[in-house]
């Protein structure tokens, strides 16, 4: 196919997201730049990249003269990277859908994109149910690495929220900003929790924004997860290691205010929280951040912060006990009691860092509790 009839068939969308907080660096490429350069990784070498994204997104063979129209869409834009939105229009009216994640500009950003694509890869293959697929690798003109991988249209991008009932998840999507319950946050911490040990060697992961999307069924009985992100990934760690890296990835509302040190004061005076709180909502909210501090001082005086903190502990454990689960049933209980405490000897033992909010002593009793409460006896 000539390259200008090709050309011709791409159609792009360039509003500015409603969500974009972050202000673009000196060497960042701008979305025009962005574009020219896509354009050009799109229909380079016969528009290889595109022929073979075409194939993987619809499962079989597809050729350039097969695709009547390419329509982009900017979805999202981050720090290091602008998520695009493409949706193929075959000749036989057939509808293909995927992603495009480039690097805002050449050096650290671009590297962070070709190790996400690289590990995101390597999961795959290892658990494909909790991970996109990423499809095909290039690079643009500039320098900048882009790759193309499998679009969720039903999963959205799932943001914790510490403004709402004390902390809980919403979906952060354009004409899709829902709302999850305290309890429903809770399953979806549980999930995120499962996903995690399920990869055991993964690093670098924000469990509270961006990294992971969504899909929750309306009862919330049903909540599908998958990665979409995976700065670091160490396949050969043991148990002890695998939690303490878990526990510093899971930080819920108290984390911010906590030091960083040891788990936050339950019995925190207004003054020392309105101050913590007022800093923290300040990057996001300016003016509104001290009003809102003030409505989170009620939470916490209503022991909102305080369970959850209690709920994450609990679901740190039973995470675990799911993904052992889904192997080796008989026996999950009673490894995941094991693996618990490994951790915990291996604290004392000063072999691993223990964790500023979970303190390694309340694990026994938290097991034995919970083995009561769930019957989780084998």
């Amino acid at each position: 196919m000539d390259r200008q009839v090709l050309l011709g068939k791409i159609f792009w969308q360039l509003h500015r997201p409603w969500h974009f907080r972050h202000q673009p660096g000196a060497t960042a490429l701008s979305l025009q730049e962005t574009v020219k350069g896509l354009q050009t990784l799109l229909v380079t070498d016969s528009a290889a990249l595109l022929v073979r994204t075409l194939t993987a997104a619809s499962q079989r063979a597809v050729c350039l003269d097969d695709l009547a129209r390419l329509d982009i869409v900017l979805f999202q834009e981050g720090v290091d990277q602008r998520v695009w939105r493409a949706s193929a229009t075959l000749q036989d009216s057939t509808s293909v859908l995927f992603g495009i994640i480039v690097a805002r500009a050449s050096g650290p950003s671009s590297a962070i994109t070709q190790r996400d694509y690289a590990h995101l890869a390597q999961l795959q293959r290892l658990q494909p149910e909790y991970c996109v697929a990423p499809y095909v690798f290039g690079t643009l003109p500039q320098g900048v690495a882009a790759f193309t991988v499998e679009w969720l249209d039903l999963h959205k991008e799932l943001v914790f929220d510490i403004t709402v009932d004390g902390g809980v998840f919403f979906v952060n999507a354009p004409r899709a900003h829902r709302h999850f319950p305290p309890t429903l946050s809770r399953r979806i911490w549980r999930r995120l929790m499962t996903v995690l040990c399920c990869y055991p060697g993964l690093r670098g992961v924000n469990i509270q924004a961006g990294d992971f999307v969504g899909c929750v069924s309306e009862d919330g009985t049903d909540v599908a997860l998958k990665l979409t992100t995976a700065r670091e990934f160490h396949p050969d760690v043991g148990p002890a290691e695998q939690i303490h890296a878990m526990l510093a990835t899971a930080i819920t509302a108290s984390g911010y205010l906590s030091d960083g040190t040891q788990s936050f004061d339950r019995r925190m005076t207004e003054e020392v929280f309105v101050h913590r709180m007022t800093a923290v909502l300040r990057r996001r909210f300016g003016e509104k951040a001290q009003s809102l501090a003030q409505r989170q001082w009620v939470m916490f005086q209503d022991g909102a912060f305080a369970r959850q903190e209690d709920w994450l502990k609990e679901d740190s454990i039973l995470a675990m006990y799911d993904c052992l689960c889904a192997t080796e049933p008989a026996t999950a209980w009673r490894e995941t009691v094991r693996r618990w405490t490994d951790y915990v000897a291996a604290v004392e033992a000063g072999t691993v860092p223990p964790s500023w909010w979970f303190p390694a002593l309340e694990v026994p009793t938290l097991l034995e509790r919970l083995a009561e409460q769930y019957l989780l006896q084998e």
